[in-house]
């Protein structure tokens, strides 16, 4: 599997990179968490502007996120608009959504900025293409919060965010069952095996999902989402029990 390299890690090499997410509603808060966040064993810290008291109010977020890059200090900043059809708490129209992508890329603060596989449609290429103008990283997501598609689909959907150039693509599923995490697991290592020309982020949600969030070393998922204290998604372990799991699970 190939490795994307950013601010010297390299993401896809060796133990799953960590993401904490930031979900406060206001500057300050996101601000404190992270400052607490830049001391702690993790890689990357996610903003979910979506989540933001202003997500419309595109100068108060540049705003916070000049002051977020500061406040990070070595640590890796993922910026994330998640719309309300994908999980999250924004409600935009496609042009606000494309014009949030690109004034985001202006600003050169992320590190990576997630993109929407479905919201982004046909613009995707070009959107992939305008981020790695900017220097930017793309983690091309998809999620789904009731099912677990069959493991073709999942792949199909992977190599699909590669032909369009993303760096990182991303899929997070809900299981119903023990059989729809192997499922996952499956797809994620085919992709390890047989597509390696990026790495992955997968994750099945919820408690039945966990052991997939700890397990990515083995099965070719690159990164992992922890709880600091708030989780963003259902199914995220504690950062604690995060590290310990991926330190007793490395291969090397």
């Amino acid at each position: 599997m190939s490795c994307v390299t950013v601010r010297g890690c390299r993401i896809g090499e060796g133990r799953p990179k960590v993401i904490l997410p930031i979900v406060e509603r206001t500057e300050a808060g996101v601000l404190e968490k992270a400052a607490a966040f830049s001391t702690l064993k993790a890689d990357c810290v996610e903003w979910r502007v979506d989540l933001f008291e202003m997500p419309a109010d595109l100068r108060a977020v540049v705003h916070c996120l000049a002051k977020l890059r500061v406040a990070l200090k070595d640590k890796l900043l993922l910026v994330t608009l998640r719309t309300r059809e994908e999980g999250g708490n924004a409600q935009v129209s496609h042009k606000d959504y494309l014009h949030f992508i690109r004034t985001l890329l202006d600003t050169d603060c992320a590190d990576l900025i997630d993109i929407e596989f479905f919201t982004a449609g046909a613009d995707l290429p070009a959107l992939i293409q305008d981020a790695h103008t900017a220097g930017v990283k793309v983690v091309c997501s998809s999620h789904d919060f009731h099912k677990t598609p069959p493991k073709a689909e999942l792949v199909s959907r992977m190599t699909a965010m590669q032909l369009a150039g993303a760096d990182l693509p991303k899929l997070a599923v809900m299981p119903q069952n023990r059989a729809d995490v192997l499922e996952l697991l499956a797809a994620t290592a085919e992709m390890a095996d047989q597509h390696p020309e990026t790495p992955v982020i997968t994750m099945s949600m919820g408690a039945l999902g966990a052991v997939s969030r700890l397990c990515g070393e083995a099965f070719g998922s690159a990164m992992t989402f922890a709880n600091p204290g708030t989780a963003s998604a259902p199914g995220q372990v504690g950062l604690d029990v995060v590290n310990a799991a991926l330190d007793s699970l490395r291969l090397d």
